[in-house]
């Protein structure tokens, strides 16, 4: 329903608005009747106290054995981006506890999601987080921060070929992912109006890329450690350049510096460049470990660049005019 109402001004302060009588009655509205005020992007949302909140309560029946367990993560994963509140995972008969198990892990890999109950045969999942405490720009900052980590982990493992240091980045892929479901779930159901939350869901994809790439380079490298004795410097020397450009990328999204953001989407020819002159560098034997890492450090530096030119959209979409 959509419909117009003239504002009248009573005591000099105060403004009065009347309401649709249709409205007023379907939600029970008489006098003296309290009503909730929301203010949200310059905008007023009024319902009445009397609105009953609706949970969102998601169910996922398994009728047999789960062969794929992937499908299943990937199926609680979307109800969690969906925004559910609960989530109930039901199988026919006694639920095994591999099954059990599996469901446990997801909830420690996701945000704000706790075991609420459990039976032979269900379990029951409630998100408790309170987004209005965690806002979604800390999220995105985390998680570029995450990613940043990952990337100097790289290249200090590869220069000391420190096998530890290596897998461990695989594992903190696991923080990077947990961040952009919250992002998705976020900017979903709208519940922090911030104008840029397209643009730090777009940013989220982008950082979850690089953090794959970070990942493949350290299975790389945790292969070819005892293979690669000489070379490591022009690799390691590229991907700085790649981490540099992201670093700088990152901090002119969050500072909406619009100066240096031509000449960070121009270094695309720079990575391209770095990336043919050391397919042409003999130093290292192993052509697969060469080809491969300069691939991987080169979509690094690429999404740096993608990170510049929405950084740019950004900031113009915030200003009426702007000097170049």
């Amino acid at each position: 329903m959509e419909t117009t109402r003239k504002v009248q001004q009573t005591g000099g302060s105060t403004f009065i608005v009347s309401l649709p009588s249709k409205w007023a009655r379907e939600n029970g509205l008489k006098r003296g009747s309290e009503l909730i005020l929301e203010e949200e992007d310059g905008n007023i949302l009024i319902r009445g106290r009397s609105a009953e909140h609706k949970e969102v309560v998601k169910t996922i029946n398994i009728e047999d054995e789960v062969k794929d367990r992937n499908l299943l993560q990937r199926t609680m994963t979307s109800f969690y981006i969906s925004n559910f509140e609960t989530l109930i995972i039901r199988t026919k008969g006694h639920m095994k506890p591999d099954l059990r198990e599996e469901i446990r892990r997801f909830s420690k890999v996701v945000m704000g999601v706790e075991i609420f109950e459990e039976s032979a045969n269900s379990i029951v999942l409630q998100n408790v987080l309170d987004s209005a405490t965690f806002p979604l720009n800390n999220s995105v900052r985390r998680m570029s921060l995450n990613v940043e980590t990952m990337l100097a982990d790289v290249i200090e493992g590869i220069r000391k070929k420190d096998l530890e240091l290596l897998e461990s980045i695989e594992k903190r892929d696991d923080d990077v992912d947990r961040y952009q479901w919250y992002i998705y779930r976020e900017v979903l159901k709208g519940g922090q109006g911030d104008a840029s939350s397209t643009f730090s869901l777009i940013l989220s994809r982008i950082l979850e890329r690089i953090a794959d790439h970070a990942v493949n380079l350290s299975k790389i490298w945790s292969d070819a450690a005892g293979s690669v004795e000489e070379g490591t410097e022009g690799i390691t020397g590229f991907l700085g350049t790649a981490q540099t450009m992201y670093r700088e990328a990152i901090t002119a999204f969050y500072s909406r510096t619009y100066a240096n953001l031509n000449s960070i989407i121009n270094r695309k020819d720079d990575v391209i460049r770095l990336r043919s002159e050391l397919l042409k560098d003999r130093s290292i034997k192993d052509i697969y470990t060469k080809a491969a890492t300069l691939e991987e450090i080169s979509r690094i530096g690429l999404y740096a660049t993608d990170i510049a030119e929405l950084a740019m959209d950004l900031i113009l979409s915030e200003q009426d005019a702007i000097k170049i």
